[in-house]
């Protein structure tokens, strides 16, 4: 009995075959639409609607959209003069905030219009409320709308990365700023004989070698009506004191004299942060 149902459903399939109808595969759309498992398989037909699963899920890993912080935030937002913040005060929009704080300081908020993916609006809230600020990607620029940069100022870095610059080579004084806000670096040489400040092309400030010898760099970084000020020291060497670095090294790598360095934020001569420097 069993093998005649079994020779009873080839002749049926046979059957469809041979008159050219094509059995529809049933897609599994109730799957796309509310779950994404990772590495499933699914129609072509569905990889939209799992694109859109996918996106959803992720939401709610990496982003907030709802609380007490949410809630706060979004209502500092639509405190602010919608010249500033480019909010519409009638309008309505969806906002979610990053899970991770951006440079361990500032709550990242993005603006949405209804059932859009492109955001109208992305803003950083320090997270002691002492200001805010308005990014704009595609102009590469930030700007306050809130508050004052005094607490902001106390998370911001100033170091050497390579204290020794060969002689007759260039170095710089690296600028870590929570959330890359720009900035404004001034540098002033102390000792003028042993260390002078230039500028490359594009107007990125470099401190160049002139003379053996240690001397100390003051470093100035503004942001809005607040500065901080941090002395650096470097050693300036020559052809001498680098074969005795090297010397002591296993001779494997590069040797001392070599200092790559980026910068973060924006700055100007005094200049501008950014771009790498190599000095041998």
């Amino acid at each position: 009995m069993k093998r005649q149902n079994m020779l009873a459903v080839g002749l049926l399939t046979f059957s469809v075959m041979a008159a050219g109808i094509v059995m529809p595969i049933a897609a599994d759309t109730a799957y796309a639409a509310e779950t994404y498992r990772n590495g499933a398989v699914v129609p072509s037909s569905e990889a939209s609607a799992v694109r859109e699963a996918a996106r959803k899920k992720s939401l709610s890993a990496y982003y907030i959209t709802s609380g007490k912080k949410f809630d706060s935030a979004v209502a500092v937002l639509r405190s602010i003069a919608p010249e500033a913040s480019g909010l519409d005060p009638s309008g309505q929009y969806s906002f979610r905030m990053d899970k991770t704080l951006t440079g361990d300081y500032f709550y990242h908020v993005k603006a949405f219009l209804p059932d859009s993916s492109t955001a109208v609006g992305d803003y950083l809230l320090a997270r002691d409320d002492s200001c805010v600020f308005r990014r704009f990607p595609g102009e590469n620029r930030t700007e306050l709308l809130m508050g004052a940069t005094d607490k902001l100022m106390e998370k911001v870095e100033i170091y050497a990365l390579y204290r020794k610059i060969p002689m007759e080579s260039a170095s710089k004084v690296f600028v870590r700023v929570p959330g890359n806000i720009p900035y404004t670096l001034t540098l002033t040489s102390l000792d003028e004989n042993i260390i002078r400040i230039d500028a490359d092309q594009s107007g990125q400030p470099l401190l160049y070698g002139i003379a053996r010898g240690k001397a100390d760099v003051l470093a100035e970084v503004t942001i809005g009506e607040f500065s901080k000020t941090k002395k650096v020291n470097y050693i300036v060497m020559d052809e001498k004191d680098m074969e005795r670095e090297e010397n002591r090294s296993s001779g494997r790598g590069f040797p001392i004299g070599i200092g790559i360095g980026i910068g973060f934020g924006r700055g100007h001569h005094h200049g501008h942060g950014g771009g790498i420097v190599i000095g041998i």
